[in-house]
C-alpha cells in the first residue's frame, strides 16, 4: 500500500491490520522523496519540493520491494507468491498502483488544461498533477505482477486517458469520498470511469458517504471508516 504526498505508511496500518487478519501479507513501503520527513525538510528550507521525477520513482519503489521479497533480501525464509499482487494506495499513492497496473500517463490534457483558470473541473489536485508534466513521458512503469488495484482518492483526471483505463489487465477498485474537496469525485472519479466504460470489465467505483479526502485513511487500531475495509476485502 502506497502512502500519499507528505504522508507515511502509518496512514494505512488500519487497512494492514484488517487484511492481515484475513491471511494477507501486507507491505507498507515508504517513499522517501515525498513522505512526511521530506515535507519537514522542505519546510525547514533544507530540501526542494518533490520533483516530477517522483511520478516514476514511486512505482519503482514498489517494484523494488517486490524484487527484494522475491530474492529473499526482505523477510528472508518466508515464502510469498509475488506473481499475483494487489497494490493499494491513497491520494498520490493511489495514482502509483494505476501506473503499476499498466496505466500509461499522457501529457495532452496537462498541456491543454493546466493553464485554463476558468476550467469548470479545476480542483486542488490539479496543482499536483500539473507539476508532473515534465516527468510524464518517463512514468509508464507497469509491473505485470500487479493483478488488482485499490485506488483511494487518486488524482488522475489530467494524467490518464479514461478511455484507455478499460484496457488495464488488472482489476481496479476506485474509492472516492463524497465530500472530498482536494480530489473531488466528479472530475477525478466519475468522469474517468464514465469515459472508460470499465464497469463491464469488472472495475468498480465506490463512494463513501460523508467522507472527505483525509478521513479515508486508516491508522492502527482505528475502525474502518464507513466500512470501506470490507469493501476492499470484497
Amino acid at each position: 500500500m502506497s502512502h500519499g504526498l507528505w504522508d507515511d505508511p502509518e496512514s494505512f496500518e488500519g487497512w494492514g491490520e484488517l487484511l492481515a487478519t484475513h491471511g494477507y501479507t501486507v507491505l507498507l513501503p515508504d517513499h522517501p522523496s515525498s513522505d512526511f520527513n521530506q515535507q519537514k525538510a522542505m519546510l525547514a528550507g533544507d530540501a526542494p519540493p518533490p520533483g516530477p521525477e517522483e511520478l516514476r520513482l514511486r512505482p519503482l519503489d514498489v517494484s523494488a520491494l517486490l524484487d527484494a521479497i522475491s530474492a529473499g533480501r526482505v523477510l528472508p525464509g518466508a515464502s510469498f507468491n509475488t506473481d499475483a499482487v494487489a497494490v493499494g494506495g491513497y491520494s498520490w499513492g493511489a495514482t502509483t498502483p494505476l501506473q503499476l497496473a499498466g496505466g500509461v500517463p499522457v501529457d495532452y490534457r496537462l498541456k491543454a488544461r493546466c493553464n485554463d483558470l476558468k476550467d469548470s473541473e479545476r480542483n486542488i489536485s490539479w496543482v499536483l498533477q500539473c507539476s508532473w508534466l515534465s516527468g510524464v513521458n518517463q512514468a509508464a512503469v507497469a509491473d505485470p505482477r500487479v493483478k488488482a488495484v485499490v485506488a483511494d482518492s487518486p488524482p488522475l483526471r489530467l494524467l490518464f486517458d479514461g478511455s484507455r483505463l478499460e484496457r488495464l489487465p488488472a482489476k481496479v477498485l476506485l474509492i472516492s469520498g463524497i465530500r472530498d474537496w482536494v480530489v473531488p469525485s466528479g472530475p477525478e472519479a466519475i468522469a474517468p470511469m464514465r469515459e472508460s466504460k470499465s464497469v463491464r470489465l469488472g472495475h468498480r467505483l465506490v463512494f463513501v458517504q460523508g467522507a472527505d479526502h483525509f478521513s479515508l485513511r486508516s491508522f492502527r487500531g482505528e475502525p474502518s471508516p464507513a466500512q470501506v475495509g470490507p469493501v476492499i476485502l470484497g
